[in-house]
């Protein structure tokens, strides 16, 4: 009787034992299917684009300098001011008598850091008068791009995140001592939303590169010196070797066994293998 009760005891372990390892043996047979976000592959030609800066100043700005050194006895205006051609500026007691000083034109008093009684040399501006209706961009190229740029072309600058519409008013013809060329542009200021020494900003073609399959730059994966993409292919990841031409910070050209319209995975591909079962989800799913 004791040896039945045992037998029975043990059988029932072993079936207890064997219904809770199924569902662990059922899991080890599921398949794993990764949600992945695609993108279509794109073909045609890859521009590189070059972002140059460049410094704004006014175009015309003329310096005040007195004839003889001497004291200011008079001051008649304060930066910012806007003066016209002949209106009296200052008036300078020097030795050799009372100098008055007029505007030779029109303009904005700037760089006026005198007062008053201040003693003023004839070897520096007293102060500026600058034009800042009218203000220029300058900024260097590389001879790469230089052919881009024609005198009295007009070219988009942006400056604090608006486009701005230059005309290039000249271009050197001798390199600096960098190897670039300087270049100059002419803004209209006249609404004075533009500010001198404000930096502004000019896109320019770097290189192309002609009839290429283009592909998103998050979509590339590297593996020892092999570079790769994942492309849906019905329901599995499949892994193709490329070679990458040109890239930038959103797209890269390539050359693959790829064609338009190829759909290459761009987020969840860190954890596929070649053949892979994926499911193309919407994006930020």
């Amino acid at each position: 009787m004791r040896k039945l009760l045992f037998s029975a005891f043990i059988l029932l372990i072993l079936l207890l034992f064997s219904a809770c390892n199924e569902p662990e043996e059922e899991n080890k047979n599921e398949e794993i299917i990764t949600p992945v976000e695609t993108a279509k592959v794109k073909t045609g030609d890859f521009i590189i684009e070059k972002v140059i800066y460049g410094q704004i100043t006014p175009v015309k700005q003329t310096p005040i300098i007195v004839q003889q050194p001497g004291e200011i006895t008079s001051l008649k205006v304060e930066n910012g001011d806007e003066v016209k051609k002949e209106n009296h500026l200052a008036t300078i007691k020097s030795q050799m008598g009372s100098q008055t000083i007029y505007a030779p034109n029109d303009g904005e008093i700037a760089h006026l850091h005198v007062q008053e009684g201040s003693f003023q040399s004839n070897e520096e501006p007293l102060m500026m008068i600058v034009d800042l209706d009218t203000l220029k961009i300058s900024f260097t190229v590389t001879p790469t791009v230089l052919d881009q740029f024609k005198k009295d072309d007009k070219i988009k600058v942006l400056i604090d995140d608006q486009h701005v519409e230059a005309i290039v008013l000249a271009i050197d013809t001798l390199p600096n001592d960098t190897g670039q060329f300087l270049i100059e542009a002419e803004l209209d200021n006249e609404d004075r939303h533009i500010i001198p020494g404000m930096t502004g900003k000019i896109v320019a073609t770097d290189k192309k590169v002609k009839d290429t399959i283009i592909v998103p730059t998050e979509a590339i994966m590297k593996e020892s010196d092999e570079s790769f993409v994942y492309i849906v292919n019905g329901d599995v990841a499949e892994k193709i070797t490329i070679e990458i031409k040109e890239t930038q910070s959103e797209e890269t050209a390539i050359k693959a066994d790829l064609k338009k319209g190829d759909q290459v995975i761009i987020n969840g591909q860190f954890t596929l293998s070649d053949n892979s079962k994926v499911e193309v989800v919407k994006e930020g799913k």
